[in-house]
């Protein structure tokens, strides 16, 4: 590959991480809906309608951009304690909304489903689905708060390897809930809890 600039190669050590982090969580979701899709139409229906409601979570991704922006500025200007400084305020404020948005989730689990349009047993199963779900809500924005501050510091190979790992437990966890434990739905949703899977902003 011929390069066109001296940056080419910083851009290629940039690029590369974030293309594979972007890619990871389709691949994620594919697994997980063949997992829930096996169990029934119900499951997948309310599979669904959690992933619909959960996805109102990527309005939040200010979390992490913000804190990218702010990082990289004071990071570039080698001002590396005010950077730090940014990155630990990125935490505490992810940490609160996430643990808000859990509660809120979790209580107007419900009443969340029927404003989705899911009726029957669909509903009963997306209920319980966000409740579990939302014990792993403050984890997830506690690392969009991490991310944030390490691409701000040019970092997107860790991001990367968070990621993916969470992913490969998620799966883990859901075959060993949903088949070995006969779970079910229930298994899915404590998969994703105990993992920390950061699919709540891309579903």
């Amino acid at each position: 590959m011929r390069l066109r600039s001296s940056y080419d190669p910083q851009i290629l050590r940039l690029a590369l991480p974030a293309l594979g982090a972007l890619a990871a969580e389709p691949l994620y979701i594919l697994v997980d809906t063949a997992i829930v899709g096996h169990l029934g139409r119900s499951q997948l229906a309310a599979l669904g309608a959690a992933a619909t409601a959960l996805s109102v979570l990527a309005t939040f991704n200010f979390l992490q951009y913000a804190t990218t922006a702010q990082v990289a500025r004071a990071s570039g200007a080698g001002e590396d304690r005010d950077a730090r400084r940014l990155g630990a305020q990125a935490l505490w404020l992810s940490l609160a909304v996430g643990l808000v948005l859990a509660a809120t989730i979790a209580i107007l689990a419900p009443q969340v489903v029927a404003l989705v349009g899911v009726e029957g047993q669909s509903a009963d199963y997306a209920a319980t689905y966000l409740r579990i779900v939302a014990i792993g809500i403050p984890s997830f924005f506690l690392a969009l708060g991490g991310q944030g501050f390490l691409r701000g510091v040019a970092d997107l190979t860790s991001p990367l390897v968070v990621i993916v790992a969470a992913n490969v437990v998620n799966v883990a966890l859901e075959v060993l809930f949903v088949y070995g434990f006969d779970w079910g739905l229930a298994g899915s949703a404590w998969g994703t809890a105990w993992g920390s899977s950061p699919r709540c902003s891309a579903r």
